[in-house]
This record gives C-alpha cells, sequence and structure tokens, in this order.
C-alpha cells in the first residue's frame, strides 16, 4: 500500500507567504540576506530552516522569532514518528 507524502507545513507556509507577498522573491532574497536558490530549496521541502534562516524571515515578515522554526520542527517530529516511531516505542521503555 502506498502512503500519502507528509504535508510539509513549513514549506507549505513559506510558498504560500512568497507567493502572496507583494515582492518578487528576488527581492525578498535580497533584503534577508538569503540566497534566492535556498528559499526556493525551502519552498520546494529540499532544504531545512535554520534558526539563522528563521531569525531573517521573521524580521523581514513581522513575525514572531521561532516561528519558522515551529514549523520546521513539527513536521520532523511527524516525519521521525512516522518512520521510526514504532521501533522507538517497541525498543525504550519508559523509565518509570
Amino acid at each position: 500500500m502506498k502512503t500519502m507524502p507528509l504535508p510539509n507545513a513549513f514549506a507549505e507556509t513559506l510558498r504560500d507567504t512568497l507567493d502572496e507577498w507583494p515582492a518578487t522573491q528576488k527581492e525578498i532574497a535580497a533584503a534577508t540576506g538569503i540566497l534566492a536558490s535556498h528559499l526556493s530549496e525551502m519552498k520546494a521541502g529540499r532544504r531545512r530552516c535554520t534558526p539563522e534562516y528563521d531569525l531573517r524571515l521573521s524580521r523581514y515578515f513581522s513575525m514572531e522569532e521561532g516561528f519558522w522554526m515551529r514549523l520546521q520542527l513539527h513536521y520532523e517530529m511527524q516525519r521521525v514518528r512516522i518512520e521510526r516511531g514504532a521501533e522507538i516505542d517497541a525498543r525504550v521503555q519508559p523509565a518509570a
């Protein structure tokens, strides 16, 4: 059985934000100091959000610091839970 790909909330939110913003992606890249190619890779889900990228994007879009990292972390936790959760649950017993 084929499973559906896990939605990447970070990539999807960044893609929607960039696509709806009045500035071009090239202008946003210049304003944030993030390479345009990195923004494209993040939009496509091929590059992770880093703390530095979070600070740059949060500052530019006037958002709370950590917003983008929380989306990235949520996606990664879901992915690991799906891929390795059963194995971890079987091998690691609670201490108490």
